[in-house]
């Protein structure tokens, strides 16, 4: 063997032994990494039996009894307003509730037309205005007649009878008034009688008048012929009232028949009632309705309005009769087109139920009612109710709560919302 196959042969036993040794490093890093991270493992403190309480919801039991219960404080209490009422059994008649309308009766309103042709004058600086409230014979405009050229050319004709009249007259007061001097002196003379004075002092007296009548009547066409103008005539109301229309104002020439103003009489107003056909029969026509306006809180009591005979009318839409009810607005507190809901009795008897206020009910997202009952000034329970029908502001009850019970009326809705945490 030479010498360089034994330098070859030395190379490769080293390599061989370069090989095995770095394998035995990579064996032994391994091993020391395997054995640091079993012991970091080892020595991590596990979560404690505290920190696993933390992660775990607390269990709360909630009484029955306390379930749709509201409790307040005084605050809440005094912002939200709590008003209550009392369930109540009382004796109702059948009735049914209807939407209604008031409308003014016929013959309520009146025209005023000018009397003549001429110019309107106001007779106060405030001029009248729609709503305006009218007295019987109240004074409303004053009116100055008009002359027009055929009428001027009359009138001077009268007047020239006129002056003609007065001098007549004149002269019949200077002869009668010579008779009396000669029967007052034949008197004195004692040739005359008592009563030749008395007749010719008559025939004086009638002379007067004659000539003062003739002055007037020459004044009064010469007032025409010579200035254009005659006094104003003045236009009052026929009846007392409201102006509900204005067809001509102050300094406005308006011809003779023309309607100035319209004024209608609003103390007293009908109720018309539509009411389906099929009800009609049921309804007791003799019995006196209910009125509540629509706009009006639960504490104000209905009126009452009388049913009278009035000319029959019909909706052939939506298939109702109207039936007509008059009632009394002294403090015109209705007004016509004023939307109304009429309670009206029917045929059927009249029975005991329970009733409460319509505002102490409230409605869940189902379509259950409930009302809220006072435990306590600040406790307040939710309780189902079961609704029959409702009459204005009164709802009658089949089941719910024992007469007596206190019901929220005021503020029902506000306890809905915090008990259930969204808004009616």
């Amino acid at each position: 063997m030479d010498k360089r196959q034994m330098n070859m042969l030395n190379v490769k036993q080293f390599l061989l032994m370069l090989t095995m040794t770095q394998k035995k490093m990579w064996i032994a890093i391994a091993l020391v990494s395997i054995t640091i991270l079993l012991g970091s493992i080892i020595l991590i403190p596990g979560p404690s039996k505290e920190v696993k309480a933390q992660h775990q919801p607390a269990q709360t039991v909630v009484a029955e009894n306390s379930l749709n219960t509201v409790y307040l404080n005084d605050d809440a209490y005094r912002k939200l307003g709590i008003e209550t009422a009392m369930i109540k059994r009382e004796q109702l008649v059948a009735n049914k509730t209807y939407g209604s309308e008031i409308v003014a009766p016929p013959g309520s309103m009146v025209s005023v037309s000018a009397p003549i042709s001429g110019k309107l004058m106001s007779v106060d600086k405030t001029p009248l205005k729609p709503g305006a409230q009218i007295k019987s014979g109240q004074l409303l405009y004053r009116i100055q007649p008009i002359i027009t050229a055929d009428a001027r050319a009359n009138l001077v004709n009268a007047l020239a009878d006129a002056e003609s009249f007065v001098n007549v007259a004149k002269s019949q007061v200077n002869a009668t008034e010579i008779a009396l001097n000669r029967a007052e002196k034949l008197l004195q003379d004692l040739v005359g009688s008592q009563r030749n004075v008395d007749e010719a002092n008559a025939a004086h007296e009638i002379a007067l008048k004659n000539l003062e009548a003739a002055h007037v009547k020459r004044n009064a066409l010469h007032q025409m012929v010579n200035l254009g103008t005659i006094e104003p005539i003045e236009i009052k109301s026929p009846q007392a009232g409201i102006v509900s229309n204005i067809f001509a104002v102050s300094d406005q020439l308006v011809p003779a028949g023309n309607p100035i103003m319209e004024i209608s009489s609003l103390n007293s107003l009908w109720v018309r009632v539509p009411i389906p056909t099929g009800d009609l029969e049921s309804i007791d026509q003799q019995a006196d309705a209910k009125i509540q306006p629509s706009s009006t809180s639960p504490s104000i009591s209905s009126l009452v309005a009388k049913p009278i005979n009035a000319p029959p009318t019909a909706d052939p839409l939506t298939s109702t009769t109207h039936l007509y009810y008059a009632i009394q607005n002294d403090h015109l507190a209705l007004s016509p087109m004023q939307r109304v809901t009429v309670t009206l009795n029917t045929q059927n008897q009249s029975t005991h139920a329970l009733t409460l206020p319509w505002s102490a009910v409230v409605f869940d997202i189902y379509g259950g009612s409930w009302v809220y009952t006072q435990k306590s000034k600040y406790t307040y329970e939710r309780k189902r109710i079961f609704l029959d029908y409702v009459s204005g502001h009164q709802a009658i009850i089949s089941e719910g709560p024992p007469e007596g019970s206190m019901v929220v009326v005021n503020g029902a809705l506000e306890l809905f919302g915090v008990e259930t945490g969204f808004a009616h």
